[in-house]
C-alpha cells in the first residue's frame, strides 16, 4: 500500500523540504496556503510527526476544531476530511465534483463513525473543492 512521503522523524516539513516533495505540485501547495490565509486567517496548520504512520500529518485547525488533516505525497498533496452519517445529506448538496461524492457515498466508516472524503491537489483547480469543504465543515456545530 502506498503511503505519504516526509517520513524523517527528524526532518520538519519546512517550506524547503515541501518544495523538494511536491516538486511541480508546489505552486497548489502555495495558493492553498496563500488563499487559506485570506479566506480563513484564523486557521493554522500543525504538523506533527505520528509514529503510527511514520510519516509528518499536517492538521488544519480553526480554534481547537480539526477541519481536515494534510498529507505529503511525490508530486501532489491530499487534504482527507472526516464526516459522520448525519452529514451525507449536506454533502451531497455541495457544489464539489460529483467523483468526490461518489467517492465520499462509497467510503468505508474509518475510525469508528467517521468517513473520509479525501482530495488529491496537483494542480489549483481542486482547491474550489477544498474550500468548499473547508467552509462547511467549519459550520458544522
Amino acid at each position: 500500500m502506498e503511503r505519504p512521503l516526509l517520513n524523517d522523524k527528524d526532518e520538519y516539513p519546512s517550506d524547503e523540504v515541501l518544495a523538494r516533495v511536491l516538486g511541480r505540485g508546489k505552486p497548489a501547495w502555495d495558493a492553498f496556503t496563500a488563499r487559506l490565509a485570506t479566506e480563513f486567517p484564523d486557521a493554522t496548520i500543525e504538523w506533527r510527526f505520528y509514529n503510527d504512520g511514520k510519516s509528518w500529518l499536517g492538521k488544519l485547525a480553526r480554534k481547537k476544531k480539526t477541519i481536515c488533516w494534510v498529507s505529503i505525497w511525490d508530486q501532489f498533496f491530499r487534504t482527507t476530511f472526516y464526516f459522520t452519517d448525519k452529514n451525507d445529506q449536506g454533502i451531497a448538496r455541495l457544489p464539489i465534483a460529483q467523483s468526490l461524492k461518489d467517492g465520499y457515498r462509497a467510503a468505508q466508516n474509518a475510525a469508528g463513525k467517521l468517513k473520509p472524503l479525501s482530495i488529491e491537489t496537483k494542480r489549483g483547480k481542486a482547491l474550489e473543492d477544498i474550500f468548499v469543504l473547508i467552509g462547511y465543515k467549519i459550520a458544522l456545530k
